[in-house]
């Protein structure tokens, strides 16, 4: 085993510990305070599965995580820390609707890809400034980001009050949407549709360009060591541009895509919170795309459970938020487990002097 193997199996390790000190932690939590402990329990941990509608809302809840996962594995895989996935889901959720509503030329699914067209550009595009304004002007590029997510929520908001509210409708919201956009349905009873297909497609064509594709390899190799990269001729700020409009774009597309199914308005009033979610779960995959269905579906399900929890117990579903706390806390602590992880270096390195002696003898 090398030492890149070595390092890989122990981050495994200590995201599974992590997770699994996090649920315990839950369910300590619960045994204390609920009066019936095992209906809670059960209801967090088997709920999801126990009937087909539950199983839909967990799917549900998965598909805009890997879509903002995916995000954050390409915004942050030059090493430039942006924040830009959250501002990019909600506005591509916005010009979506906005762009589904009001060009009535083209109707059905060719209205549904011309809509998602634009949304990747336009997102893309909003996720290149802030990485621009560092460059030109030297500000933190995570800083702007967290701040132009709010000029792209106050800016959607104005499209919406003026553009697209129904004023006339008892309905918070858009203007309904066309039902010729929607997605097919995939599973019978549930609002699961067509975009899961491209949730999953989403995975293999990220994880295919990071690994196999000339940029993708540049692109890694900067977020390992940009001067190196920038010594052996690549043109940094370029691949970072291109790892920034990507991953804007990835994410814009979760929010656009989610109009054209389960959402019969756009009715987002405030930002959804899902682009720090999705560090959440590109956290959990090591920031890698072929791991982001498995932390996706992970953080879905413990969502899901504690919802259905929440309504069958006494226990709120705020619980969540503890969990993923902690499992934040463990992951990103360099000092967890450091030690032990030393002392197996320590160890590989004294066999490999052993054997390579052994074989000189």
């Amino acid at each position: 085993m090398s030492n890149k193997q070595l390092n890989s199996l122990f981050s495994f390790v200590k995201t599974i510990l992590a997770i699994l000190i996090a649920m315990v932690v839950a369910f300590i939590i619960i045994l204390v305070v609920s009066d019936g402990p095992a209906e809670a329990l059960y209801s967090f941990l088997v709920g999801p599965l126990t009937t087909v509608r539950r199983f839909g809302n967990l799917l549900e809840n998965t598909i805009p995580l890997i879509f903002v996962g995916l995000g954050v594995c390409l915004l942050w895989s030059t090493g430039m820390r942006t924040l830009s996935g959250e501002g990019t889901y909600y506005f591509g959720g916005l010009f979506a609707a906005l762009i589904t509503i009001k060009l009535t030329a083209i109707s059905g699914y060719s209205l549904t890809l011309t809509a998602t067209v634009g949304v990747i550009i336009v997102c893309g595009i909003l996720a290149l400034l802030p990485v621009v304004v560092n460059y030109k002007y030297g500000t933190d590029a995570f800083v702007v980001s967290l701040l132009f997510n709010y000029v792209m929520f106050y800016a959607g908001n104005y499209i919406f009050s003026n553009y697209l509210m129904d004023i006339n409708s008892t309905s918070s919201g858009s203007y309904l949407l066309p039902e010729s956009t929607f997605l097919p349905v995939l599973i019978p009873k549930t609002n699961v549709d067509a975009s899961l297909i491209v949730a999953l497609v989403m995975i293999i064509l990220t994880w295919f360009f990071m690994y196999r594709t000339k940029w993708g390899h540049r692109i890694c190799l900067i977020g390992a060591n940009r001067e190196h990269a920038r010594y052996i001729g690549i043109n940094v700020f370029r691949m970072i541009l291109l790892a920034q409009f990507l991953g804007g774009a990835t994410s814009g597309l979760g929010g656009g895509i989610s109009m054209f199914g389960y959402n019969t308005r756009f009715a987002w009033f405030s930002l959804t919170n899902l682009g720090w979610d999705g560090i959440m779960v590109a956290t959990l995959a090591r920031y890698k795309p072929q791991y982001i269905l498995l932390s996706a579906l992970f953080l879905g399900y413990v969502r899901t459970g504690a919802d259905i929890m929440n309504r069958s117990s006494d226990v709120p579903s705020e619980i969540v938020m503890i969990i993923q706390a902690i499992m934040i806390l463990f992951i990103g602590a360099t000092a967890f487990l450091s030690g032990t992880q030393q002392k197996l270096r320590v160890r590989y390195s004294m066999c490999r002097k052993a054997e390579t002696a052994a074989k000189e003898g």
